[in-house]
């Protein structure tokens, strides 16, 4: 049988079918012969329909392959940019650190700079002292010389 004389005889089935009274248009059919059009039905269907058929369930599959597959990739990708954000954070706490330690290290340069001046000016000072004392004292004894040569 063909498919439109099952869903035929389907409907034939239903219409000839008992009014079931005070049931709102519900009707008593024979189970078993509408089980066998239905049957009858299944194999009448083209291939085409049931290839069909299993080429959707297989295009849901790889459609929901893909969804997971990309779910993946989307999370790799943002804990990737997430770890180059914090790369890149760290980066920058680096520099700013390597900009104070810089910056500190030229203080503490000038600071020894100006105290290694202060020092050798010091230390100048009390040579000049030292060389003008030491200049008095020949300069007395030059002149404590001459007095007695004369």
């Amino acid at each position: 049988m063909k498919i439109e004389e099952i869903l035929t005889a389907m409907e034939d089935l239903l219409e000839d079918a008992w009014n079931l009274p005070m049931s709102g248009g519900k009707r008593v059919v024979d189970t078993a012969e509408m089980l066998a059009l239905i049957t009858d039905l299944r194999s009448s269907m083209p291939e085409e329909i049931r290839l069909s058929n299993e080429i959707i369930a297989k295009r849901d599959r790889i459609v929901l392959q893909g969804r997971e597959e990309a779910d993946l990739t989307v999370s790799a990708a943002r804990a990737k940019a997430e770890k180059l954000v914090s790369q890149e954070a760290v980066y920058r706490e680096a520099q700013q650190q390597a900009q104070e330690i810089i910056a500190q290290a030229q203080v503490n340069a000038k600071e020894m700079k100006n105290a290694t001046v202060e020092y050798c000016d010091s230390i100048l000072t009390r040579t000049a002292e030292s060389l003008t004392k030491s200049a008095q004292a020949i300069e007395e004894t030059r002149k404590s010389i001459r007095k007695q040569q004369a």
